[in-house]
């Protein structure tokens, strides 16, 4: 399941919607609902989900947590040109370990990007720069 999955089954839920109203709200298949839900298919477009947001009258959070939901569940992404040898190197693991990660491991990674934002943010108060 993808978090675009999950958010939208949790959305569904709590409306107490069938897959099929759900379904009718986006204008799509019951199918493409149970897929999507599954996370056996990427977010659907804009227009879809805009039909969505109107029709479900979401909320301001429930459309910020939507479109958070599609941003993470975006199969691919660019990596950035500045990337240094040893961030290949890494993306490069951490690509070939992806699936296979224990809690434990997310959440060393997790603190480990929170305190490289820490410095980043102390240099810029001290006023230097981030490397």
């Amino acid at each position: 399941m993808t978090p675009f999955g999950h958010y939208l089954e949790k959305l569904r839920r709590s409306r107490n919607l069938q897959q099929k109203q759900m379904a009718d709200a986006m204008e799509v298949n019951p199918c493409y609902v149970s897929s999507l839900e599954r996370g056996r298919k990427k977010p659907p477009s804009r227009d879809v989900l805009n039909k969505l947001i109107k029709r479900l009258k979401l909320t301001g959070n429930e459309e910020c947590e939507l479109w958070r939901a599609v941003e993470l569940s975006e199969p691919s992404f660019r990596l950035p040109h500045s990337m240094s040898l040893e961030e290949f190197e890494f993306v490069h693991e951490l690509r070939g370990s992806l699936g296979n990660l224990s809690h434990n491991q997310l959440v060393i990674m997790r603190k480990t990007l929170e305190l490289g934002a820490h410095k980043d943010k102390d240099l810029r108060a001290a006023g230097g720069t981030s490397s």
